[in-house]
């Protein structure tokens, strides 16, 4: 058998393919038996008439047609095989020549070819948030307000500072409102909390001393770095309703520690809380620096990828989109009902997407491969141990059997990741020991990394284990109204 190949675009093999005459052959022999036992044949029984009388009595262009496609399906399998080509997605049949020599032409999506730039040579910047004395004081403020009481007012007085607000708003902005009524043609309540930190200045100045029921038109004007957009650094009223005014009962400081069950001292409290931000801030710089590292390897990296690898990916993104929404009651049904389109638009919808996410992975992994991690054994059990150890006793044993076996993929992933993460941000700061050409060799302790392995869940999220507190670092996570 004769076997050409031609590489297109998109990642698409060609292969011209043509039999041996033994070859096809053998397929008319086999499509006569087919067509024997499916006919009545004057004079033989069903199945027994020979091919001779076959191709006499259909003639040779019907036995040929029937031949066609067993002829197509056995030849095609052999020239994967004799070319040890791994198709990635179905083959499209171009053409088909029925003859002595049977010639076909079939085309098949094979693996993406990726093409790495020099990626130890990218350089980005560490910039580290520092943790200030006020930033402290606020996360520590929040935690106090967690556990704050409202109390309902015994008499009837003015708002004051660090009261809580119930209130209906209308924000105007170039005459125009912000907010919509709802079906009933009322605006919504919102709650405010009075605290100058919380509130521009203006609004904050306008509600002191505002009574219940009372109604207030306050003009202000927005800061440039405030949260909404759609009122950054513009002049704005305030249409204000009081509905309800209440007291906030914050709990002592001395109380804290205990109502936050830490067994410690307030100061001790405070330490940790400022040691986790200065954590956050650590991984958000690094998160950072990742995030640069990819977009600038993305770019620069040379692709062929195979639609159809593309389309895959488009239809997981849409069924994670499903599996989220259904968290919440709704079908992936009822959400295709809801933007009017069917599974296919939506599928079609999320390819850019698709596309973006599938470069990153396949990046990733081709730096996987070309830094030749590998995993010991050791690390393995010590990441096991590691997961383990806030389980009860009676827990273990049946959770470490199960991490090393069922879930051995998913431990190497983890303990990939970090080693990936830890190279990329050696590499963006130019330690030299990550810039050296790997010579490694596998010796029989270590787990050689799979090609396959998916490392990386979501490049653009925070790593799951940062602390919330993380926000009080890259912003207020309270911004002002």
């Amino acid at each position: 058998m004769k076997v050409t190949t031609e590489k297109r675009p998109g990642s698409v093999l060609a292969l011209d393919i043509e039999l041996e005459k033994d070859q096809v052959e053998k397929g008319l022999d086999r499509a006569a038996r087919r067509l024997s036992q499916k006919h009545t044949i004057p004079g033989f029984r069903k199945g027994k008439a020979p091919r001779f009388i076959i191709e006499h009595y259909f003639g040779r262009e019907a036995l040929m047609e029937e031949a066609s496609e067993d002829l197509i399906k056995r030849g095609f399998q052999q020239a994967l095989e004799q070319e040890s080509i791994h198709p990635v997605g179905p083959a499209n049949l171009e053409t088909v020549e029925p003859s002595d020599q049977f010639r076909f032409r079939i085309t098949v999506p094979v693996s993406p070819t990726v093409t790495l730039p020099d990626y130890r040579a990218i350089r980005l910047p560490f910039e580290r948030p520092d943790v200030t004395d006020e930033m402290v004081d606020r996360a520590m403020n929040r935690l106090r307000d967690k556990h704050v009481v409202l109390k309902e007012l015994e008499e009837p007085r003015p708002a004051r500072a660090g009261d809580q607000l119930t209130l209906k708003m209308q924000t105007l902005v170039d005459g125009e409102l912000l907010e919509q009524p709802n079906e009933d043609g009322e605006l919504p309540e919102t709650t405010l909390v009075l605290d100058p930190d919380r509130l521009v200045d203006e609004l904050y100045a306008g509600l002191v001393g505002i009574n219940l029921h009372e109604r207030r038109e306050i003009p202000a004007h927005i800061p440039d770095d405030h949260a909404n957009a759609e009122v950054r650094g513009k002049d704005v009223v305030f249409n204000i309703e009081v509905t309800a005014i209440q007291e906030r009962l914050l709990p002592d400081w001395e109380e804290l520690p205990t109502l936050e069950e830490f067994d410690g001292t307030l100061e001790a409290l405070r330490m940790k809380t400022r040691q986790e931000m200065e954590t956050a801030a650590q991984q958000y710089a690094e998160q950072k620096v990742f995030e640069g590292f990819v977009e600038q390897l993305v770019a620069q990296t040379e692709y062929d990828i195979p639609a159809v690898l593309i389309q895959e990916m488009a239809q997981q993104i849409l069924h994670e989109h499903a599996r989220q929404f259904s968290e919440y009651g709704v079908t992936l049904e009822h959400m295709l009902n809801y933007r009017n389109q069917t599974m296919e638009e939506a599928a079609e919808e999320l390819l850019p997407e698709a596309e973006r996410q599938l470069k990153i992975r396949l990046a990733l992994q081709s730096v996987i491969e070309q830094e030749q991690f590998t995993i010991t054994e050791e690390e393995i059990e010590a990441e096991i141990q590691q997961i383990v150890h806030n389980y009860t006793v009676e827990e273990r044993e049946s959770a470490i059997k199960i991490l090393h076996d069922q879930l051995r993929s998913t431990v190497v992933s983890g303990l990939l990741e970090r080693k990936l993460r830890e190279r990329v941000l050696a590499i963006a700061a130019g330690v030299s020991s990550a810039l050296e050409i790997p010579d490694h060799h596998t010796s029989q302790e270590e787990t050689q990394v799979p090609q396959d392995t998916t490392v990386i869940r979501n490049p653009d999220a925070v790593p799951d284990d940062t602390p919330l507190v993380a926000d009080t670092v890259v912003g207020d996570t309270a911004p002002k109204s």
